[in-house]
């Protein structure tokens, strides 16, 4: 039986529209949050598939005009981009930004709401609840444009989250900007924003959405309503992960890991309870070395297992949660079935063609040292299930590279 918390607190605001052909409908609803003239924020390759002018067609049967379309977006992007982006929503006269596209996209689009509404840059709002507030700042945050998102990846859930992280070019790390009014008003999800999803990016998606509810469950700060999401999370992507991976033409398996992935950030990064040392690792590697979150997360997941489940009978105990809703070995002592769940994800991301190795994806071991400082200056590194020192993250690293 869980114990009853002496504190948390559990927000879920976004409305979530799921289904086959919501994005024929984008208009009719994003008009119900008061949007009338959204600028849409992608990139270059969503463009090129198609996606977008179905969305666009979607807006103008519900009687919402495009202001523009903005998709000067990289894999990750920058305050710079940031920057941009809130002066193209004002030179276009929008009223709303609707984002199409993963992480990267929704994080931006977030980001530039926040400067297209309160102004000044987007390091006037980092950190977490930095956003103006009234009552010189002790009382209800101020509102920002209304914000809808279509997810074409199934992983990162900034699309029912309340953070987005941002690359800071100068200072070579990544930083958060996190208050209530980011979350999304609205979240459309329709597997047919990940039809044209490479087999090797749902997979990565997919390991950082896995990575989510993992720490999300088994860190110091889960709660009940968080343990509903993550567990039911868990047991989707069990069914329907690999099915994604290996079949991109199952429609319910990608539909069912969208689902997944807006349900596994809730007990993580949606502002009710903390990531982990996973993280706090795959951010640098990013910032420094360029390598996509879910392919770090993926390499960094089992060494983090191996350490936290180590750390007691209470931590062992949620691992064994987690590897009974996965479907792997949950027995044994408590070094098992951190053992055993480490090795059940590596043969998973192996059997996804993932890399096993940060030294594979282009981190050298002479840069571990700055690694290690990055994560530990990381905030998520404080919500761990086990209380870290430089000396660990050194040697997890090791283990990684």
């Amino acid at each position: 039986m869980s114990q009853f918390k002496d504190y948390y607190q559990f927000a879920h605001p976004t409305r979530v529209v799921a289904g086959r052909g919501m994005i024929e409908g984008v208009g009719f609803e994003f008009a119900k949050e008061g949007a009338k003239r959204p600028l849409i924020v992608t990139d270059g390759i969503l463009l090129e598939t198609g996606l977008v002018a179905k969305v666009e067609q979607g807006l103008a049967d519900g009687a919402l005009e495009p202001a523009a379309v903005f998709s000067e977006i990289a894999q990750d992007s920058s305050a710079v981009t940031v920057a941009a982006c809130a002066e193209a929503a004002k030179e276009a006269g929008a009223d709303s930004f609707l984002a199409v596209g993963g992480g990267s996209v929704m994080d931006t689009a977030k980001a530039a709401n926040a400067v297209f509404t309160h102004g000044g840059s987007l390091l006037d709002y980092e950190g977490i609840y930095a956003l103006p507030r009234e009552d010189e700042g002790m009382g209800a945050p101020l509102a920002v444009a209304p914000l809808a998102c279509i997810p074409t990846t199934a992983g990162t859930g900034s699309e029912v989250s309340f953070g987005a992280v941002i690359k800071d070019s100068e200072r070579r790390e990544k930083i958060l900007i996190a208050d209530f009014p980011l979350f999304p008003r609205l979240a459309i999800l329709d597997p047919e924003s990940t039809r044209t999803l490479p087999a090797a990016l749902a997979a990565a998606t997919g390991m950082d959405a896995m990575t989510h509810a993992i720490e999300g469950y088994t860190g110091p700060l889960w709660s009940p309503h968080g343990e509903a999401f993550a567990l039911q999370a868990l047991r989707m992507m069990r069914d329907n992960l690999p099915a994604a991976v290996e079949d991109p033409s199952n429609e319910e398996a990608r539909g069912n890991m969208l689902v997944a992935a807006s349900l596994a950030i809730v007990p993580g990064a949606g502002g009710t309870s903390g990531l982990g040392a996973a993280h706090s690792m795959s951010h640098p590697a990013g910032a420094m070395y360029g390598v996509p979150h879910g392919v770090a997360n993926s390499i960094n997941l089992p060494h983090v297992i191996r350490f936290n489940a180590a750390g007691g009978p209470e931590i062992a105990d949620r691992y064994r949660d987690v590897a009974e809703s996965l479907g792997a070995e949950a027995g044994g002592s408590d070094a098992d079935v951190g053992g055993s769940l480490a090795g059940w994800v590596g043969e998973l991301t192996t059997r996804m063609g993932l890399p096993q190795r940060l030294s594979e994806v282009g981190v050298p071991e002479e840069g571990i040292a700055d690694l290690v400082e990055g994560a530990m200056g990381d905030g998520c590194s404080l919500t761990n299930a086990r209380e870290l020192v430089p000396e660990d993250f050194e040697e997890l690293y090791r283990q990684a590279l």
